[in-house]
């Protein structure tokens, strides 16, 4: 599992701070992910903004991957973005209260708005 992270360049090397930058200047965004306080005993929330800078509405998939040593949780991030305009979302992620290391990975970004 770590040489995903390791060939993947869209993808932020595990981590236990609060926060990630991530530039894909092939795609023409910029996403900044913020691990937010734990409020709720095994929820993990992190606030995920998309800077998308191309004139055309898109759509941002990606994972936050939450890694606790024995054992990991992927929780999906779909995010529509407005032409040339940034776009925000607090992600919500069940994971164990041992829960230490996380990173996010861009999988794709979608030349149109994917609805719910």
């Amino acid at each position: 599992m770590i040489l995903v992270f390791l060939v993947t360049s869209l993808a932020a090397a595990p981590r236990n701070s609060g926060s990630v930058s991530i530039s894909d200047k092939a795609n023409g965004i910029e996403v900044n992910i913020v691990r937010q306080k734990e409020e709720i005993p095994g929820i993990q929330e992190f606030r995920v903004e998309a800077i998308n800078n191309k004139p055309k509405e898109r759509t941002l998939h990606g994972k936050i991957v939450i890694q606790d040593g024995s054992s990991q949780k992927v929780c999906t991030v779909y995010l529509p973005m407005p032409p040339s305009a940034n776009a925000v979302d607090t992600i919500r992620c069940q994971a164990a209260d041992t829960a230490v290391y996380w990173q996010f990975e861009v999988i794709k970004v979608y030349d149109f708005i994917l609805e719910n």
